[in-house]
């Protein structure tokens, strides 16, 4: 969450005019007008701006064009969205919601987290639309019991995972088997201690408290946390059942209590300073990574890793963590968001 106070009566500035009645005026051939809905400027005269993109033949507004994605991904993709400084941006990314997530937004009163749920959930349209090749607008999904998105028929066979944190949000994509994302913001008023002794396992409880500076302590725990939840994520599960999960070292996680006969194979994700990220796939491994940044710069390295203490119950378990980058996608024409409905 923003550490900003939340702003009483303001919304998120694309949909700003969303709930009132707006009365029409007549405007001249040729001047440009603002939908009240989406923020989006059109010309009266029909007329698009040069370079713009035309209207999408789905829903006639117009959206951001889709990243070019090379191709299917082979294991695991995951897109960082990077969400301070929307700007102008959020005017066509809201044009990409649909009513459910408009009147989210509408309801959000503190504006730049309203902001943020806009362009993310207007990226999320945009990555997958190029995905499917799809209109970004027309891209429909249902949520499990604990909030898992997934496709229903023929496309269920995409996986995808969404998590966000603050000004960044990850978006993991998959074929090969459900998968599941987490960035975590590293929290300097955390208690790591005293929380890792009350929820965690004792070997992680004391890989925590074994931490020679309390900024350590909390990276360590909020890393712990990341990887539960990652592992739940993919599982469609709810981190209080995966709070007794063994996750002090990234690779198989095998399930226990309420999660028996569950497997994960974990990976460790870089993330922009201040943040941790992690990477699950239930019941296979991860055969390829591509990491991408959505139009926006590449993070920089995750905030120090932590060694876990290495007492005869631990020994030999070091944390990994993968320096991965992110890449922007290759700057040829793909699929773009407003091919086909």
């Amino acid at each position: 969450m923003s550490g900003r106070p939340p702003e009483p009566g303001r919304r998120s500035a694309a949909l700003a005019g969303t709930t009132a009645t707006a009365r029409a005026v007549p405007l001249p051939v040729g001047a440009a007008a603002v939908s009240p809905t989406t923020g989006v400027t059109a010309r009266t005269d029909g007329a698009r701006p040069r370079g713009a993109s035309p209207p999408c033949s789905a829903c006639g507004a117009v959206h951001p064009p889709a990243p070019a994605i090379p191709g299917p991904p082979p294991g695991a993709d995951v897109w960082h969205i990077g969400l301070d400084g929307g700007g102008d941006a959020l005017g066509p990314v809201a044009s990409l919601l649909d009513t459910r997530e408009r009147d989210r937004a509408a309801r959000t009163r503190d504006r730049p987290s309203a902001d943020r749920y806009v362009l993310t959930h207007g990226a999320v349209r945009t990555i997958l639309g190029g995905y499917l090749r799809i209109a970004g607008c027309t891209v429909h999904w249902s949520v499990g019991r604990h909030g898992k998105p997934g496709f229903d028929g023929p496309l269920s066979h995409w996986q995808w995972s969404l998590s966000r944190s603050a000004e960044h949000a990850l978006l993991a994509v998959c074929l090969s088997a459900p998968v599941g994302v987490d960035i975590e913001r590293v929290d300097d008023r955390t208690p790591a201690v005293a929380l890792a002794a009350r929820f965690l396992p004792p070997d992680e409880a004391a890989c925590v408290a074994a931490q020679e500076t309390p900024h350590a302590a909390r990276v360590a725990y909020h890393r712990l946390l990341s990887r539960k939840e990652a592992c739940v994520k993919a599982s469609g599960g709810r981190l209080l059942d995966g709070l007794r999960l063994n996750v002090l070292t990234p690779g198989t996680v095998h399930g226990t209590g309420v999660m028996a006969g569950k497997r994960w194979q974990l990976r460790d994700l870089s993330a922009p300073p201040g943040f941790v990220a992690t990477l699950a796939v239930l019941d296979d491994e991860v055969r390829g990574l591509r990491l991408f940044d959505w139009g926006r710069r590449a993070p920089g390295p995750e905030p120090g890793n932590f060694r876990p203490p290495a007492p005869p119950s631990a020994a030999g378990q070091v944390p990994r963590s993968l320096p991965f980058e992110f890449q922007r996608p290759p700057a040829e024409p793909g699929p773009r968001g407003e091919c086909s409905r």
